[in-house]
């Protein structure tokens, strides 16, 4: 409800005033005095707020001067004027009438009418209308027409008075103005307190000025980012209270300024400047602040939010890898060590010899284990859209292209880790751009003007010798050398044939673990015989084809019957392998130990050596110790 106080120079004023009110049901609050008692009444008021004043005539404007709330003047129409012209005529035809700092328009007019002489006083204040009456009440014969103190100063004098009264056809008026007028700047200051709280929930800082340079908003971010309250800001020279912004600058120039990075104090902020116009007319300027840190964090959190949509999570870790052997527990402490670093890595290992598992392995014991990982087969994607799968594209960059555009994998990968499997597979021109990724950490996408940076860790793999792919120019000795800063060999299951029976037993499902063990144990002593080219694969797949054909081995079918149906091949190489197994097997031996030695004598080098013959220099280091063991 509104707070409205109506302050009358006399009784008769106020009990006119109150009745109109009451008729017309406005509440008001009524007191009674004119000038400087008005005032002093008015600093004695406690209570809510006060929305309007109501006063008249020198009371009015006394108020309106003097305080800094809206007052609404019940200004006298001609008619009360005249009537009150009127009733002085009786008491005497000379008379004076009093009006504060304005003349009264019409008096001659009025003059003629009721055949009077009328002297106006145009006061100031009470001492200069108790001076005037005085001296004119002594001086002649008067009756003074005026407001309350006029009348008080008149029957000192003993001069016959008229108070000029308000009809109540103005008082009505005015109490509708009044009441339009509490309703308005409620509404208005609601809607500034709106404002207000919209602007200070805001993350953003937010700084506006007028054309003049001074302050006009300056929400609660922009207070925490310049250390500067608002009180000492609003209504301050821009240039004077924060030079910084570069406000005054947006409005002499009328262009706007994008995504400027200023320094205040130790904090970085982004800022966007922009001018306020009408027309061609600039009115002033607004400018947006954010602390960069918090962008940035915001960016990480959108992206996280992102890829988590997508499910670029790695779900496997060291204790998923099978394999207690020397070899196996020998290439898991590496890795271990590796996923310390934030280094790159290259594994090489034959094809299902399980680079990715490592690869998942090592982000899943880094520090960014809880952020993506964006596992990429280069092989897999057409070479026409691994440039836009890998670095993304901005709207309309070319036809098809998504409406908004596209995040690339290294984008989505922001804080965790690339995995790039079967790396030899990007053709030379995309090496290139990678190599750029990996030396500045950031990216361009198809279409774009942007750069993006991106922290990301990179893992690369291939199946092919490193030695044999440089020999062969499928990957940029540049590119090879960013990426062999961490380098982890995996061995094949040939290698590590112990391990056979325990991979084995992870393999099978668990419906079947009962009737599908007994039988692996009269199996693995073939399986270990067997070279396995597609490695811990196609053991994989092994198994699972023993777990489908169970049901038919009866306990009187030979086992290389069982065999010849799950894989005959497997039978065939075996059975080659334990015909005549020791000679056998030492002429393999001695072959190989042979051609390992004449291939290390032409090439003389362990790493020239290992290339040739199409290995790792581990895999060849192991082969010669066993050579020297042999005598």
């Amino acid at each position: 409800m509104s707070r409205i106080i109506f302050i009358s120079p006399n009784r008769d004023l106020s009990i006119l005033a109150q009745s109109v009110a009451k008729e017309i049901g406005i509440p008001v609050e009524f007191y009674e005095g004119w000038l400087e008692q008005a005032g002093q009444m008015m600093e004695k008021l406690t209570g809510p707020p006060i929305d309007i004043i109501m006063s008249r005539g020198g009371t009015a404007d006394y108020l309106t001067n003097n305080f800094n709330i809206p007052v609404v003047s019940v200004n006298m129409g001609a008619y009360d004027i005249m009537e009150c012209l009127d009733e002085a005529r009786h008491y005497s035809k000379n008379i004076i009438i009093t009006t504060f700092n304005e003349p009264l328009v019409g008096l001659q007019l009025m003059e003629k009418v009721f055949g009077i002489s009328i002297t106006e006083i145009i006061f100031s204040s009470l001492e200069k209308l108790k001076e005037r009456i005085t001296e004119l009440a002594f001086s002649g014969d008067y009756c003074i027409v005026g407001g309350g103190a006029s009348v008080s100063y008149a029957t000192q004098c003993g001069s016959p008075s008229v108070f000029l009264r308000t009809s109540r056809a103005t008082l009505h008026t005015a109490f509708f103005q009044a009441d339009q007028m509490a309703k308005l700047l409620k509404e208005e200051a609601r809607r500034r307190y709106r404002l207000q709280a919209i602007l200070d929930a805001a993350h953003e800082g937010i700084i506006a000025i007028d054309a003049t340079g001074s302050v006009e908003i300056y929400n609660k971010a922009a207070e925490r980012i310049f250390g500067i309250d608002a009180i000492k800001v609003v209504g301050k020279q821009i240039a004077e209270c924060i030079p910084s912004t570069r406000l005054d600058q947006v409005v002499l120039s009328g262009r706007a300024e994008d995504d400027d990075i200023q320094n205040i104090g130790e904090v970085q902020i982004l800022t966007n400047r922009v001018p306020v116009k009408c027309e061609k007319e600039t009115m002033g300027a607004v400018a947006t602040f954010q602390e960069l840190s918090k962008v940035v964090k915001a960016e990480q959190k959108i992206r996280k939010t992102f890829t988590g949509q997508k499910n670029f999570r790695a779900r496997f870790s060291f204790p998923d890898i099978i394999g207690s052997s020397n070899i196996m527990e020998e290439k898991k402490e590496i890795a271990k060590n590796i996923s310390r670093s934030n280094l790159t890595v290259l594994i090489y290992g034959a094809s299902g010899t399980g680079k990715e598992l490592f690869a998942q392995s090592i982000h899943n014991s880094s520090y960014r284990a809880t952020n993506p990982f964006v596992g990429v087969n280069c092989g897999a994607l057409p070479p026409n859209l691994l440039e836009s799968e890998l670095f993304g594209y901005e709207s309309g960059a070319f036809t098809g292209a998504c409406r908004n555009g596209k995040y690339g994998l290294f984008e989505l990968a922001h804080t965790g880790t690339i995995f790039l499997d079967e790396i030899d597979s990007l053709p030379v021109e995309m090496q290139g751009r990678l190599l750029r990724v990996l030396q500045e950490r950031e990216v361009l996408r198809i279409g774009g003007e942007t750069i993006i940076p991106v922290d990301v860790r990179v893992i690369a793999a291939t199946n092919q010798h490193p030695d044999i792919l440089l020999q062969q120019r499928k990957i940029r000795e540049d590119l090879f050398y960013r990426l062999n800063v961490l380098y982890l060999e995996l061995p094949e299951l040939s290698e590590h044939s112990e391990d056979i029976f325990e991979l084995c037993e992870s393999f099978i499902p668990a419906d079947k673990k009962k009737s599908v063990t007994p039988l692996l144990i009269e199996l693995v002593p073939y399986f270990e015989k067997y070279n396995w080219p597609g490695n811990v694969r196609e053991l994989y797949n092994i198994v699972q084809r023993v777990s489908f054909f169970v049901n038919s081995y009866k306990p009187e079918l030979n086992i290389k019957s069982f065999i010849e149906i799950v894989s005959p091949r497997i039978l065939k190489i075996t059975e080659n392998l334990t015909s005549d197994k020791p000679k056998f097997r030492s002429q393999i031996s001695k072959l190989q130990a042979e051609l390992i030695m004449k291939a290390l004598k032409d090439h003389r080098t362990l790493d020239k050596t290992a290339a040739y013959l199409g290995i790792g220099r581990a895999t060849l280091t192991r082969k010669l110790k066993k050579i020297r063991e042999m005598g």
